[in-house]
């Protein structure tokens, strides 16, 4: 009893005082006696005297002095001078925001069980050891360059080119156009019947919307050949663009049903012979009307009809100035030129950039907009002219002889376009105060813009040689 009573006396040992063994109590040291479960001693841990560590650094203040070792000391000593260097380097709201003011003690009991000198070692110091400052290579040797390709870098040379000169563009509608050619006319359809039919059915359709129904020629044709090449096949765009030129005629040379039906005949092997197997002036504005105009040519002359009418009294240029039809088509030519080579440029879908497309879309805006049925005439040859290949109306690239030219920017490949249109307006006014194939003739339109594409090549290529001379 008095041993019971007789009050234990337990020596409060630091982590690094505490051995492997000192950590359990022996059975026969428990009140149950033997046989009792070992358990973990929990002492209660010394009063903390100084504000906590900063960023897990351990202070010596926390163990007495008197029982740490020399060597634990040294470490501690060491810990603190670099907590204390690298809490001077930091800034003064750094160090608000991390230490606790001056004068606030952490009086709170906590339990901690006591750890193993092992683990003091092994990991604590791991955790209070501070981390590596950050080294910089001297002297560190240079990459070397990689070689530079000479076709790669003309080729980016000659984009920075072309992107300077869409930059200088005056106009912003213009500085979202590529410079670069669109897609060209669409691949044909591979079957033939499928060809003859598509102008057959234009050719007859056209004329009756016109002729029957007192519809625009303007307006049946340009909404045949857009419905033919969006709902039925993109690539019977062009045969039904032909088709439905020639079914632009008037009712002298179509005066029935079997006129205009030996007409598409004539007019398939018309587009057959020049279009679709020898591909003729491929990137030329007009060519496809060329063929139609052909095809109605050869109509006439069987039916006996003039070419030459009556020449209207007054001339294309007098002293009061151009006259006004000639004002109107060479206005109008200008313009549906230019608006057909801005939408194919300017759009990013190769649909939309379609030459038969983009002809037929402006065709019918411009048949709806305007009420002159001249100027929507003019406005729908102008569109032809736009369905040229900048490269081949500006360079004069032919197929199969790429050459480059200088570069240039969307303005002036816009007035290039208006240019060669004012010319085929220029030419159709001709041919009207002449008194030549009057009364609608089928694909004159298309003739006219064909002639107008090749007269502004033939200045251009003139004005390029003489330059050239000069040098």
């Amino acid at each position: 009893a008095n041993n019971l009573s007789e009050t234990r006396h337990t020596v409060v040992k630091q982590p690094f005082q505490t051995s492997s063994t000192d950590d359990f109590r022996r059975s026969q040291d428990t009140a149950s006696g033997v046989g009792a479960p070992q358990q973990t001693i929990y002492q209660k841990p010394a009063s903390k005297l100084q504000n906590p560590p900063v960023d897990g650094v351990i202070d010596a203040s926390w163990v007495k002095p008197s029982a740490m070792p020399a060597s634990v000391k040294r470490f501690f000593d060491q810990q603190a001078a670099m907590a204390k260097a690298s809490v001077t380097s930091l800034s003064d709201a750094a160090i608000d925001a991390q230490i606790r003011p001056t004068g606030s003690y952490d009086t709170t009991p906590s339990f901690t069980p006591a750890v193993p000198s092992a683990q003091v070692t092994a990991s604590s110091y791991a955790q209070t050891s501070s981390p590596p400052l950050p080294t910089y290579a001297e002297n560190a040797p240079s990459q070397a360059t990689p070689p530079i390709n000479v076709a790669e870098h003309e080729l980016q040379q000659w984009d920075q080119k072309m992107t300077t000169a869409q930059a200088n563009s005056k106009k912003i509608l213009l500085r979202g156009m590529s410079l670069r050619d669109p897609p060209g006319d669409s691949k044909e359809h591979p079957e033939l019947l499928a060809r003859a039919m598509v102008i057959m059915f234009s050719t007859l359709a056209t004329r009756h919307l016109h002729l029957v129904n007192g519809i625009s020629p303007v307006l049946a044709s340009s909404a045949i050949t857009l419905l033919t090449s969006t709902c039925i096949d993109r690539r019977l765009g062009q045969a039904a663009l032909c088709g439905s030129l020639a079914g632009m005629s008037g009712m002298h040379l179509v005066p029935n049903l079997s006129m205009t039906a030996l007409l598409g005949v004539a007019t398939t092997a018309s587009y057959e012979l020049l279009i679709s197997i020898n591909n003729l002036f491929s990137g030329i504005g007009g060519r496809i009307g060329a063929s139609a105009f052909l095809a109605t040519s050869v109509m006439a002359k069987y039916q006996g009809i003039r070419f030459v009418g009556r020449k209207m009294r007054r001339g294309l240029w007098s002293s009061a100035g151009l006259s006004s039809i000639a004002s109107t088509m060479v206005i109008y030519h200008a313009i549906g030129a230019a608006l057909t080579i801005f939408l194919r440029q300017s759009s990013d879908v190769d649909g939309a950039a379609d030459p038969v497309r983009g002809s037929s879309v402006v065709g019918l805006i411009g048949s709806v907009c305007l009420q002159n049925p001249m100027a929507i005439l003019a406005l729908y040859g102008g569109t032809f002219v736009g369905m040229s290949l900048p490269s081949r109306l500006t360079n004069g690239n032919a197929p199969g002889k790429r050459r480059q030219g200088k570069p240039q920017s969307a303005l002036s490949l816009v007035a290039s376009f208006s240019a060669a249109g004012a010319m085929a307006g220029l030419v159709h006014a001709f041919t009207i105060h002449s008194g030549y194939f009057k009364g609608g003739w089928g694909g004159k339109v298309g003739l006219c813009a064909f002639a107008g594409t090749w007269a502004f090549r033939g200045a251009a290529s003139t004005a390029e040689f003489m330059s050239q001379r000069q040098k």
